[in-house]
Protein backbone atom coordinates (compact mmCIF):
# COMPACT_ATOMS: atom_id res chain seq x y z
CA UNK A 1 0.00 0.00 0.00
CA UNK A 2 1.46 3.07 -0.84
CA UNK A 3 0.49 6.28 0.93
CA UNK A 4 1.45 8.61 -1.37
CA UNK A 5 -0.97 6.96 -4.21
CA UNK A 6 -4.26 8.65 -4.28
CA UNK A 7 -6.46 7.38 -2.03
CA UNK A 8 -9.39 9.25 0.05
CA UNK A 9 -8.23 10.71 3.27
CA UNK A 10 -9.52 10.23 6.90
CA UNK A 11 -10.08 13.35 8.82
CA UNK A 12 -8.95 12.03 11.99
CA UNK A 13 -10.23 15.27 13.76
CA UNK A 14 -10.12 14.03 16.89
CA UNK A 15 -6.48 12.29 16.64
CA UNK A 16 -4.39 14.37 19.62
CA UNK A 17 -0.27 14.27 18.85
CA UNK A 18 1.52 16.06 22.13
CA UNK A 19 4.93 15.50 23.87
CA UNK A 20 4.25 13.13 26.82
CA UNK A 21 4.70 15.72 29.47
CA UNK A 22 1.82 17.42 28.23
CA UNK A 23 -0.19 14.33 28.47
CA UNK A 24 -1.79 15.91 32.03
CA UNK A 25 -3.23 18.64 29.68
CA UNK A 26 -5.59 16.08 28.40
CA UNK A 27 -6.51 14.35 32.18
CA UNK A 28 -9.69 11.56 31.13
CA UNK A 29 -8.37 10.93 27.56
CA UNK A 30 -8.57 6.94 28.00
CA UNK A 31 -12.36 7.43 29.27
CA UNK A 32 -12.61 9.51 26.00
CA UNK A 33 -11.37 7.38 23.95
CA UNK A 34 -13.81 4.55 24.88
CA UNK A 35 -16.38 7.05 24.50
CA UNK A 36 -15.70 7.96 21.05
CA UNK A 37 -14.93 11.38 21.90
CA UNK A 38 -11.18 11.04 20.84
CA UNK A 39 -10.00 8.02 18.20
CA UNK A 40 -6.27 7.92 19.63
CA UNK A 41 -3.66 9.82 20.55
CA UNK A 42 0.70 9.95 19.52
CA UNK A 43 2.37 10.46 22.51
CA UNK A 44 6.09 12.03 21.80
CA UNK A 45 9.15 11.11 24.02
CA UNK A 46 7.88 8.76 26.35
CA UNK A 47 10.95 7.21 26.02
CA UNK A 48 14.04 8.73 25.01
CA UNK A 49 15.81 7.86 21.78
CA UNK A 50 19.14 7.16 23.49
CA UNK A 51 17.28 4.33 26.03
CA UNK A 52 15.30 2.71 23.19
CA UNK A 53 18.99 2.60 21.25
CA UNK A 54 19.87 0.36 24.82
CA UNK A 55 17.28 -1.96 24.08
CA UNK A 56 17.34 -2.11 20.54
CA UNK A 57 21.06 -3.44 21.31
CA UNK A 58 19.99 -6.07 24.11
CA UNK A 59 17.06 -7.07 22.27
CA UNK A 60 19.99 -8.16 19.75
CA UNK A 61 21.36 -10.79 22.19
CA UNK A 62 18.10 -12.27 22.64
CA UNK A 63 17.41 -13.37 18.97
CA UNK A 64 17.02 -17.12 20.61
CA UNK A 65 13.89 -16.20 22.27
CA UNK A 66 11.80 -14.94 20.09
CA UNK A 67 8.60 -16.70 18.59
CA UNK A 68 8.41 -16.83 14.72
CA UNK A 69 4.92 -15.43 13.74
CA UNK A 70 3.67 -14.63 10.49
CA UNK A 71 4.58 -10.83 10.56
CA UNK A 72 8.35 -11.82 12.06
CA UNK A 73 9.11 -12.66 15.53
CA UNK A 74 7.45 -11.98 19.28
CA UNK A 75 9.45 -11.67 22.51
CA UNK A 76 7.12 -12.35 25.58
CA UNK A 77 4.65 -14.35 26.42
CA UNK A 78 0.88 -13.37 23.88
CA UNK A 79 -2.58 -14.51 25.80
CA UNK A 80 -3.73 -15.00 22.06
CA UNK A 81 -1.45 -17.55 21.35
CA UNK A 82 -1.26 -19.47 24.65
CA UNK A 83 -4.94 -20.45 24.03
CA UNK A 84 -6.15 -22.59 27.11
CA UNK A 85 -3.15 -23.02 28.36
CA UNK A 86 -3.44 -21.13 31.15
CA UNK A 87 -0.55 -22.00 33.66
CA UNK A 88 2.03 -21.99 30.92
CA UNK A 89 0.51 -18.00 29.83
CA UNK A 90 1.15 -17.12 33.70
CA UNK A 91 4.79 -19.01 34.02
CA UNK A 92 5.89 -16.71 30.79
CA UNK A 93 3.97 -13.56 31.58
CA UNK A 94 6.08 -13.51 34.91
CA UNK A 95 9.33 -14.46 32.95
CA UNK A 96 9.00 -11.73 30.68
CA UNK A 97 8.07 -9.06 33.46
CA UNK A 98 11.53 -10.59 34.74
CA UNK A 99 13.22 -9.89 31.46
CA UNK A 100 11.65 -6.65 31.22
CA UNK A 101 14.39 -5.87 34.01
CA UNK A 102 16.85 -6.29 32.27
CA UNK A 103 16.29 -4.90 28.79
CA UNK A 104 15.21 -1.54 30.43
CA UNK A 105 17.11 1.05 32.99
CA UNK A 106 14.32 2.21 33.99
CA UNK A 107 11.15 -0.01 35.34
CA UNK A 108 8.89 -0.45 32.27
CA UNK A 109 5.71 -0.78 33.93
CA UNK A 110 6.68 1.88 36.41
CA UNK A 111 6.98 4.50 33.08
CA UNK A 112 4.19 2.82 31.37
CA UNK A 113 2.26 3.65 34.00
CA UNK A 114 3.26 6.95 35.22
CA UNK A 115 2.19 8.20 31.80
CA UNK A 116 -0.88 6.57 31.98
CA UNK A 117 -1.97 7.70 34.91
CA UNK A 118 -1.88 11.43 33.25
CA UNK A 119 -4.86 10.43 30.98
CA UNK A 120 -6.54 8.25 33.36
CA UNK A 121 -9.19 10.28 34.81
CA UNK A 122 -7.57 9.20 38.47
CA UNK A 123 -8.42 6.08 37.47
CA UNK A 124 -5.57 3.73 39.50
CA UNK A 125 -3.25 2.03 36.52
CA UNK A 126 -2.16 -1.51 36.71
CA UNK A 127 -1.62 -4.86 35.22
CA UNK A 128 -4.12 -6.94 34.79
CA UNK A 129 -4.47 -10.61 37.12
CA UNK A 130 -6.37 -13.25 37.12
CA UNK A 131 -5.57 -13.55 41.17
CA UNK A 132 -2.68 -12.94 43.24
CA UNK A 133 -0.33 -15.36 41.73
CA UNK A 134 -1.43 -15.31 37.76
CA UNK A 135 -0.27 -11.67 36.96
CA UNK A 136 -0.46 -10.69 33.22
CA UNK A 137 2.42 -9.96 30.95
CA UNK A 138 2.50 -6.34 30.59
CA UNK A 139 2.98 -5.94 27.00
CA UNK A 140 4.63 -7.76 23.85
CA UNK A 141 7.57 -7.11 21.84
CA UNK A 142 6.67 -7.32 17.99
CA UNK A 143 9.47 -7.29 15.61
CA UNK A 144 7.87 -6.52 11.93
CA UNK A 145 10.02 -7.71 10.03
CA UNK A 146 10.28 -6.45 5.86
CA UNK A 147 8.65 -8.11 2.71
CA UNK A 148 6.54 -10.21 4.61
CA UNK A 149 3.14 -7.76 4.24
CA UNK A 150 3.20 -6.23 7.48
CA UNK A 151 0.25 -6.81 10.23
CA UNK A 152 -3.01 -7.42 8.11
CA UNK A 153 -5.99 -5.35 8.56
CA UNK A 154 -8.17 -6.55 12.25
CA UNK A 155 -9.78 -4.62 14.98
CA UNK A 156 -9.57 -6.16 18.43
CA UNK A 157 -13.30 -6.11 18.89
CA UNK A 158 -13.54 -9.50 17.08
CA UNK A 159 -11.37 -11.70 19.16
CA UNK A 160 -13.32 -11.35 22.28
CA UNK A 161 -15.55 -14.54 22.42
CA UNK A 162 -12.49 -16.39 22.72
CA UNK A 163 -12.14 -18.76 25.91
CA UNK A 164 -8.53 -16.98 27.36
CA UNK A 165 -10.40 -13.86 27.23
CA UNK A 166 -12.83 -15.31 29.99
CA UNK A 167 -11.47 -13.48 32.93
CA UNK A 168 -10.95 -10.34 31.15
CA UNK A 169 -14.35 -10.33 30.20
CA UNK A 170 -15.78 -10.82 33.99
CA UNK A 171 -13.51 -7.63 35.05
CA UNK A 172 -13.29 -5.31 32.52
CA UNK A 173 -15.13 -3.35 29.46
CA UNK A 174 -13.05 -5.27 26.59
CA UNK A 175 -15.65 -4.07 24.23
CA UNK A 176 -14.35 -1.41 22.34
CA UNK A 177 -10.78 -1.77 24.34
CA UNK A 178 -7.46 0.42 23.72
CA UNK A 179 -4.24 -0.74 22.37
CA UNK A 180 -1.04 0.72 22.98
CA UNK A 181 2.87 0.34 21.56
CA UNK A 182 5.94 2.48 22.07
CA UNK A 183 8.73 2.21 19.09
CA UNK A 184 11.54 0.50 19.92
CA UNK A 185 12.88 1.17 16.35
CA UNK A 186 11.85 1.94 13.27
CA UNK A 187 12.18 0.37 9.25
CA UNK A 188 13.78 2.76 6.75
CA UNK A 189 10.07 3.11 5.09
CA UNK A 190 6.31 1.07 5.58
CA UNK A 191 5.81 -0.26 9.14
CA UNK A 192 2.95 2.88 9.71
CA UNK A 193 -0.11 2.28 11.34
CA UNK A 194 -3.20 2.41 9.19
CA UNK A 195 -6.50 3.47 10.71
CA UNK A 196 -9.76 2.77 8.26
CA UNK A 197 -12.97 4.48 8.25
CA UNK A 198 -15.41 2.07 7.97
CA UNK A 199 -18.90 2.87 8.62
CA UNK A 200 -19.44 0.92 12.08
CA UNK A 201 -22.27 -1.53 10.57
CA UNK A 202 -19.66 -2.49 7.66
CA UNK A 203 -16.59 -3.31 10.10
CA UNK A 204 -18.84 -4.92 12.86
CA UNK A 205 -17.21 -8.53 11.01
CA UNK A 206 -14.27 -7.95 8.41
CA UNK A 207 -14.58 -9.42 5.38
CA UNK A 208 -13.34 -9.69 1.92
CA UNK A 209 -16.01 -8.00 0.86
CA UNK A 210 -14.52 -4.85 2.21
CA UNK A 211 -12.75 -2.62 -0.38
CA UNK A 212 -9.47 -1.30 2.19
CA UNK A 213 -7.95 0.94 -1.20
CA UNK A 214 -11.35 2.59 -1.46
CA UNK A 215 -11.76 3.33 2.19
CA UNK A 216 -11.05 6.52 3.71
CA UNK A 217 -7.92 6.28 5.76
CA UNK A 218 -5.00 7.67 7.94
CA UNK A 219 -1.46 7.23 8.33
CA UNK A 220 0.36 7.13 11.58
CA UNK A 221 4.02 7.65 11.73
CA UNK A 222 5.45 7.50 15.19
CA UNK A 223 9.55 8.05 16.37
CA UNK A 224 11.68 6.03 17.98
CA UNK A 225 10.38 6.31 21.89
CA UNK A 226 7.04 8.17 20.89
CA UNK A 227 4.03 6.06 22.33
CA UNK A 228 0.14 5.07 20.56
CA UNK A 229 -3.09 5.04 22.48
CA UNK A 230 -5.76 4.36 19.79
CA UNK A 231 -9.07 2.86 19.53
CA UNK A 232 -8.18 -0.75 18.57
CA UNK A 233 -11.16 -2.25 19.54
CA UNK A 234 -13.54 -1.03 17.23
CA UNK A 235 -11.18 0.90 14.52
CA UNK A 236 -9.85 -1.38 11.86
CA UNK A 237 -6.23 -1.23 11.58
CA UNK A 238 -3.35 -2.15 10.44
CA UNK A 239 0.73 -1.81 9.75
CA UNK A 240 2.05 -1.44 5.92
CA UNK A 241 4.67 -3.87 4.88
CA UNK A 242 8.42 -2.79 6.12
CA UNK A 243 10.70 -1.93 3.50
CA UNK A 244 14.42 -1.63 3.16
CA UNK A 245 16.95 -3.42 5.80
CA UNK A 246 15.50 -1.99 9.87
CA UNK A 247 13.24 -4.60 11.00
CA UNK A 248 9.99 -2.84 13.13
CA UNK A 249 10.02 -3.23 16.81
CA UNK A 250 7.46 -1.90 19.04
CA UNK A 251 6.59 -2.72 22.51
CA UNK A 252 2.70 -2.81 23.70
CA UNK A 253 -0.50 -4.44 24.47
CA UNK A 254 -4.25 -3.27 25.09
CA UNK A 255 -5.92 -1.75 28.05
CA UNK A 256 -9.04 -1.72 29.31
CA UNK A 257 -11.37 0.34 32.09
CA UNK A 258 -12.49 -2.25 35.17
CA UNK A 259 -16.13 -3.17 35.23
CA UNK A 260 -16.55 -0.79 38.09
CA UNK A 261 -14.29 2.08 36.54
CA UNK A 262 -12.33 2.49 39.12
CA UNK A 263 -8.98 1.36 37.41
CA UNK A 264 -7.03 1.44 33.95
CA UNK A 265 -6.06 -2.47 33.16
CA UNK A 266 -2.87 -3.57 30.75
CA UNK A 267 -2.10 -6.84 29.65
CA UNK A 268 -0.80 -8.33 26.83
Amino acid sequence: MNKNATQPELAIKNWLTLEAELASNYPDSVNQIYQGEIDGMLLKGVFSQAEMLEVKQRLDNAIDELESVRYGATLGCVLMAAGSDKKRYFQGADNFRNKLKTLFNTNFEARLEAILNKISGGRKVEVARENDDWVYTPATVRFVYPNLGGMVPHKNNDFLENSYYDRLNQIAKMVDALSYFIIIDKPEAGGDLVLYDFPPEESMTLTKDLDLEKCPKRYITPDIGDMIVFHGGNIVHQITDVTGQNIRITIGGFLAISKDDQKILYWS
